[in-house]
């Protein structure tokens, strides 16, 4: 954890920001300093400084919970360590243990904190569901664990070619692996658009209120990407019918405001910023193809803010690895 600031952050989120810097630097066993600006606009600038506190963290812990450097993206690749789940606990109950468990729940993301404890168990289980959709052959997943391609201007992937191979990460073959570490990538895009909340509604500093445009969900997208693959509308048309997007494991820890609930406009693009909030699981898959399709659409992407952490695929390996144990896992998760 290092010393650090959060510009312009709403009133609403300061009470838990506070908790989560206060809990992260217990962790590692660090003292710290939080001063709080009022700006006069219902919103605040945080700012913290840590320093040594009488008991030094360990060089793992502080590996694993400290956030990158600014213009990094990454760190160097975690230790894989195999999950050794109960033989006799329930699937989804199986998968948000490992994920609970894991290095990531508690890491404090650049400029947005610990994620919110729905948030790494929902993903866990997405990718879960998306492994086994992925070995049935399954188009969406199998686009999404495509090989890396040779279109930066579209691929997420080949943009962020260099950090995931200053990660370890290679996505030079199609399979588990490439799928695996596009959840990686997602899973920071999550934390970087919406802080890791479901809910979440469009930016209110922004004009995009028609159904076209307005964004919804963990990844803050909008309707206007599905031109990006024919993929996309058939997943909105899948989840329309059948919209089992483990919310309940999602909405933990997450307050949902009136604003961050309102949609925009009318028709299928309203529908969507619905089905966004209230099926995450679809707002994960549907931003999973669009980032193997159309990564410009994520400014985060474009900028290369998103963060993409190793802790991320050593929980999703053990998650992995659970599922192959389980044959029957498979058809609890669908």
């Amino acid at each position: 954890m290092e010393s650090g600031q959060h510009l312009k952050l709403p009133k609403s989120e300061l009470e838990q920001m506070q908790a989560d810097l206060r809990r992260q630097a217990r962790m590692e066993r660090l003292k710290i300093d939080i001063q709080v600006k009022d700006n006069g606009d219902n919103t605040v600038d945080i700012s913290w400084t840590v320093s040594e506190g009488t008991v030094a963290a360990t060089p793992t812990a502080r590996a694993s919970a400290s956030g990158s450097r600014e213009g990094e993206g990454v760190t160097t690749a975690a230790p894989f360590r195999p999950a050794s789940p109960s033989a006799t606990a329930e699937p989804i109950d199986q998968i948000t243990r490992i994920a609970a468990a894991s290095d990531i729940a508690r890491f404090f993301w650049k400029d947005r904190g610990v994620a919110p404890a729905g948030y790494i168990n929902g993903m866990a289980l997405v990718y879960a569901r998306m492994h086994c959709k992925l070995k049935a052959g399954d188009a969406a997943a199998v686009e999404m664990a495509k090989a890396k391609t040779v279109d930066a201007d579209r691929d997420a992937l080949a943009w962020y070619d260099q950090i995931f191979a200053a990660a370890g990460m290679n996505n030079d073959t199609a399979g588990v692996d490439t799928l695996r570490h596009l959840f990686v990538l997602l899973m920071g895009l999550g934390m970087r658009e919406s802080s890791g909340k479901h809910c979440e509604g469009r930016d209110r500093s922004a004009s995009n209120i028609i159904a076209e445009t307005a964004e919804a969900g963990l990844f803050q997208t909008s309707f206007n990407a599905r031109g990006a693959s024919p993929l996309l509308l058939t997943l909105f048309a899948q989840y329309s019918a059948d919209p089992s997007g483990f919310i309940d494991v999602f909405k933990e820890g997450v307050h949902c405001s009136a604003a961050s609930l309102e949609n925009f406009g009318s028709g299928e693009g309203k529908e969507f910023q619905r089905l966004s909030k209230e099926c995450p699981a679809f707002a994960a898959e549907f931003a999973a193809v669009g980032l193997r399709n159309m990564r410009k659409h994520w400014g985060p992407i474009t900028r290369r803010e998103v963060e993409v952490r190793p802790e991320c695929d050593v929980m999703l390996r053990q998650v992995q690895a659970a599922v192959e144990a389980s044959p029957g896992m498979c058809s609890a998760l669908a």
